[in-house]
């Protein structure tokens, strides 16, 4: 019995690859996960043209995200998100701002996801600076201020 398999992956696989990259796998693997979700397809001579394509079509993927993740840092970098949350007394939070609304609140200069955003846990008011990764190549930096909801 073979202990590989060569599959050629059509969608990017954690810890495994990116579209378009042939990748060797147990077998089972690959009859029983890969191939039925349509993650990948067995490796033939001929597939070199669809991997050549597939992978023209990745870069001009990358490319054109990284138009829009330049725009979007000229948009973010520098600016001050402002947030309002309920205050005890001593200026703590009830809870604490979570990068979702964070994510939110950055809705107006650009669409960012949540899980990108990196920031120190924010349970007290002030100012508070935070990246937010637009690309693997690009991030912006910005200022969180939290003040006392009234």
């Amino acid at each position: 019995m073979a202990k590989s398999s060569k599959v050629i992956l059509t969608a990017t696989v954690g810890d495994l690859g990116h579209s378009g990259d042939v990748v060797e796998v147990r077998p089972g693997y690959a009859r029983n996960f890969l191939i039925p979700k349509g993650l990948a397809f067995k490796w033939t001579k001929g597939a070199a043209a669809q991997i050549e394509a597939m992978r023209r079509a990745r870069r001009a993927r990358q490319m054109a995200t990284r138009e829009d993740a330049v725009a979007a840092k000229n948009a973010i970098e520098g600016t001050v998100v402002e947030l309002k949350a309920k205050v005890s007394e001593s200026g703590k939070l009830f809870g604490s701002i979570s990068v979702e609304a964070i994510a939110q609140a950055l809705a107006s200069q650009a669409a960012v996801e949540p899980r990108a955003i990196s920031v120190e846990p924010i349970k007290t008011t002030g100012e508070f600076p935070a990246t937010v990764a637009l690309h693997p190549e690009i991030s912006a930096s910005f200022t969180v201020k939290v003040t006392a909801e009234k």
